[in-house]
């Protein structure tokens, strides 16, 4: 299984003919002919894309490389669980811990450091541990439900390039893994909608368990819809081509449909093909072991082959019309502090471990990244998703017949996944493209020896620094950037936002009894939130600072005062009022420009006519920023 990690690959793949090999070449060379649903009805903006990218990496948990970044919801989220000893879930009880708080020897998450931090692994990534860690979905047991080496994490410092790409684009902050296990199934899920078929047909662990897998692909649905599709794979893959699990790709004669799905035409050819402008309208790319950033393999060379990706597409002739999405198939046994949604009971499976019912997922949070002209700005895309969010995404874009079906269904979803997990879509703004190309800092490129990647071994084997171990007696809060992301997507909790228009800002009054609408002046919160190329917010007025808490009804909020909790926005009569946070809840509506906010008791919208005022119909759409200090 791949949490042991040098296991052998325990599937072998059919070997291509060059008859067939030659086929997929030809096949992927091409320019894309012109779909059946070119008249299929999308949402407004998705006609725009002409070519979709998926490029899944392995093994990190959100919180593990982006804790400490500005503007997302990380290790400064004001909606953080708290555990029953009265702590967060930042202080995970750890037995090994000499440090007491609350009566709790707790471990906090930790900084991984030095020239080995890339190759430190975390925890087990497997079905039982991380079933511990959940804790039944208390999310409090990672350091003696999993391991005390779940708890680390890296800065932007030591995985400069993946700070910066989410600084020029979207980063999603509430994309969870599928399952809560290790790779296999959730690969599986990303190929299918599903881990299981019939229910003696499923993955929970690794994909040995059930093989061949019974059930139908993604990948056969966009065949159907006559969308054109590749998987570019080296003979290297570290066994991650989950469709080479399924029984109907197995039996697949040598042709052009089995070269899509299991040919190794190598990721020189996705950069070939980016480059002539001659990509299928949908790529899957799978990378090799030592350039996936599964524990131990480095994040620096998962960023090299991620900088080479990226740059291909956004270098190429299709980058105006192109989407690149990159996520990652599991968490690696690392802590995430979010406690993911759970799936109800009848969607449960056997435990293989305990013989009882436990949840299939969602397991914990995992990075996502949309590179797109649509998606620049370094903005924060904060819907809740997961993997089958990108068969969603596929659906949409595909789009529906005249009567209002996908021409491309993912046919296995759950009505759960449905409800819960978004399609993505409102990650974009296709009314607002930015079609110029940022420029990084160039990525080492990865040791190799005769010809065979090597910077696993170089930083375990050559490197003879010792590995962090968690600092008992020594421990500290992580130090979270400060700065803004623009919010994008359904608003969800776990954030400190600020509301503005062109000019204004809402703030706190300094009595703390009403609300104002600030004008934004040079030097303001507006220049150090959204204009300041590095989004500092270090200098904003914490009275401008809000946070959402549920209400108890879906997508309503209070609004609460960072700068004093006991305070939120109120509306009294026709009146907006600052007092106790009871009674109002607020709604906020998706526009073109920003957000409607809207009082759900009265069906009126906030409004600024040089004051805060309560208005019958609609007439200001504000920007939310999500904001670190």
């Amino acid at each position: 299984m791949k949490e042991e990690f040098k296991m052998a690959h325990t599937m072998n793949l059919v070997s291509i003919t060059l008859a067939s090999l030659f086929c997929a070449i030809s096949f992927s060379n091409a320019a894309p002919h012109t779909p059946k649903t070119k008249s299929a009805l999308r949402l407004p903006g998705l006609e725009k894309i002409k070519h979709v990218v998926y490029f899944m990496q392995e093994n990190r948990s959100f919180d593990m490389y982006y804790g400490t970044m500005y503007g997302v919801r990380g290790f400064q989220d004001p909606n953080v669980g708290i555990q029953e000893n009265g702590l967060s879930l930042f202080y995970q009880p750890c037995s090994a811990s000499p440090d007491i708080k609350n009566s709790t020897k707790y471990l906090l998450p930790y900084q991984l450091k030095g020239a080995r931090a890339g190759c430190t692994a975390g925890g087990s990534n497997g079905w039982e541990a991380n079933h511990k860690a959940l804790n039944g979905y208390r999310n409090n047991n990672w350091p003696d439900g999993n391991s005390p080496a779940s708890m680390g994490y890296l800065n932007r410092t030591q995985i400069p390039f993946l700070y910066a790409l989410a600084d020029e684009f979207t980063i999603a902050d509430m994309y969870f893994q599928s399952v809560t296990g290790s790779t296999d199934p959730n690969r599986v899920v990303w190929m299918s909608g599903t881990n299981r078929g019939d229910p003696n047909d499923m993955v929970l662990e690794d994909n040995t368990q059930s093989t061949p897998l019974g059930w139908s692909t993604y990948p056969e649905a966009l065949t159907k819809a006559n969308i054109t599709w590749q998987v570019y794979q080296d003979k290297d893959n570290f066994d991650d081509n989950a469709l080479a699990w399924f029984k109907y790709w197995q039996d697949l004669p040598d042709g052009p449909e089995r070269s899509k799905g299991l040919g190794f035409l190598g990721l020189n050819a996705f950069y070939e093909a980016a480059a002539k402008g001659t990509l299928p309208q949908f790529s899957i790319i799978v990378g090799p072991m030592e350039l996936s950033e599964h524990p131990i393999n480095t994040p620096l060379a998962g960023s090299w082959l991620q900088q080479q990706v990226v740059n291909a597409v956004m270098n190429g002739k299709n980058w105006n019309e192109t989407a690149l999405f990159i996520n990652y198939d599991e968490s690696g046994g690392y802590f995430d502090h979010v406690i993911p949604p759970q799936e109800p009971q009848e969607d449960w499976a056997t435990d293989k471990f305990s013989g009882g019912k436990a949840p299939i997922g969602y397991g914990p949070r995992v990075p996502m990244v949309i590179i797109s002209p649509w998606t620049r700005g370094g903005n924060v895309f904060s819907e809740t998703a997961d993997h089958r969010s990108t068969l969603r995404f596929m659906e949409e874009w595909v789009g529906k017949d005249e009567q209002g079906n996908y021409l491309a269904p993912a046919v296995h979803l759950s009505k759960f996944s449905r409800k819960t997990s978004s399609n993505l879509v409102g990650a974009f703004d296709f009314d607002h493209p930015d079609y110029s190309i940022p420029k990084f800092n160039p990525v080492a490129k990865p040791a190799q020896v005769l010809g065979k990647w090597s910077p696993t071994e170089m930083c375990e084997i050559i490197i003879t620094a010792p590995k962090t171990k968690p600092p008992y007696g020594n421990q500290v809060f992580p130090v979270v950037e400060s700065g803004a992301r623009r919010v994008r997507g359904a608003v969800t909790e776990g954030r400190k936002l600020t509301f503005q228009t062109a000019d204004t800002i809402l703030q706190l009054s300094d009595d703390k009894k009403s609300i104002l609408a600030k004008k934004v002046t040079q030097g303001s919160a507006k220049k150090v939130t959204h204009n300041s190329k590095t989004k500092d917010a270090s200098h904003l007025n914490p009275q401008a600072l809000f946070q959402l808490i549920l209400t108890g009804t879906a997508n309503q909020f209070k609004l609460q005062s960072v700068h004093d909790p006991e305070l939120c926005l109120n509306v009294w009569g026709s009146t907006i009022t600052i007092g106790e946070c009871k009674g109002t809840s607020w709604y906020f509506e998706r526009t073109k420009d920003g957000y409607l906010i809207r009082d759900v008791g009265t069906d009126s919208y906030l409004a600024i006519n040089e004051k805060v005022v309560l208005q019958n119909s609609p007439s200001t759409s504000f920007q939310i920023y999500s904001v670190t200090i």
